[in-house]
């Protein structure tokens, strides 16, 4: 797949569902090729919303998604989504090495081929001694490693995350958090990963975008945490940009409430 581009650019982007209420407003968002964006907001911000667009999930109402200059119109192999659902996200017929080849079915004709490019992926998130296995027989982390590397053998421009840890329990999800932290330092592939946990964002992310809650969520805030590469949640730093965001989503919530109390 063509690499050539240099940026993902979201502009004025609006969505509404059929005749409810504006779920995103006016959004403007830079993804530069090889950034690690996450996405952060409280639950109803439109965060999912937001990355179904840019997947091609769902089109816009107003606004324009591109690959600098070539607008984005429905899905591609140029961007691939690893859900959450890690019960349903894997064909349980298929061995791990079966899911990872499967997408390039359709654009790589020579099997020997489709294999060999499934288990450089496969080792790559470390599921290079277990290819035979299917998917009942693996973990809930070893499923969503098997997940990334099916979307990682396409070799998409972006890889598009929506809460993938949400289901996983606290230790598990942790230890993933840093294993996709040396995924991404090792390929440096673009990615935008949705999350409503600061702390998660705040240990993966190169750049941070914060939500408003909805209807209508804008962006509140882009910005690069200035945090080193290995990243503790006990450093002054760390805890300074945690306590930016909080505020930031924060201020709004108190701003609903208020708002709320007026009309009633």
């Amino acid at each position: 797949m063509e690499n050539d581009w240099k940026r993902l650019k979201v502009t004025g982007l609006y969505k509404q569902f059929s005749r409810g209420p504006v779920v995103l407003s006016n959004i403007d968002l830079t993804v530069d090729r090889g950034a690690f964006m996450c996405i952060l907001g409280p639950s109803g911000s439109g965060k999912s919303t937001l990355v179904d667009l840019i997947a091609g999930f769902e089109p816009p109402t107003d606004g324009r998604i591109a690959f600098d200059d070539s607008p984005i119109h429905g899905p591609g192999p140029d961007r691939v989504v690893i859900f959450q659902d890690i019960g349903n996200a894997l064909f349980p017929w298929l061995t791990v090495l079966e899911n990872a080849e499967f997408g390039l079915k359709n654009f790589v004709r020579n099997k020997n081929e489709r294999r060999a490019q499934a288990m450089e992926a496969l080792e790559l998130v470390g599921l290079g001694n277990d290819t035979h296995k299917f998917p009942s027989e693996l973990s809930g982390g070893m499923k969503q490693r098997a997940q990334i590397a099916r979307g990682l053998v396409m070799d998409p421009h972006v890889l598009i995350m929506d809460e993938p840890f949400a289901a996983l329990d606290a230790i598990t999800r942790r230890r993933m958090q840093y294993e996709l932290k040396d995924l991404w330092e090792r390929t440096h592939k673009t990615v935008i990963f949705v999350t409503h946990d600061i702390t998660e964002a705040l240990i993966l992310a190169t750049d941070v975008t914060v939500l408003s809650s909805g209807p209508e969520a804008r962006i509140l805030d882009t910005f690069r945490p200035e945090l080193p590469d290995e990243r503790d949640p006990a450093d002054a730093e760390f805890i300074a940009a945690y306590r930016h965001i909080e505020s930031l989503i924060g201020h709004v919530h108190d701003a609903g409430d208020v708002r709320a109390e007026t009309a009633q």
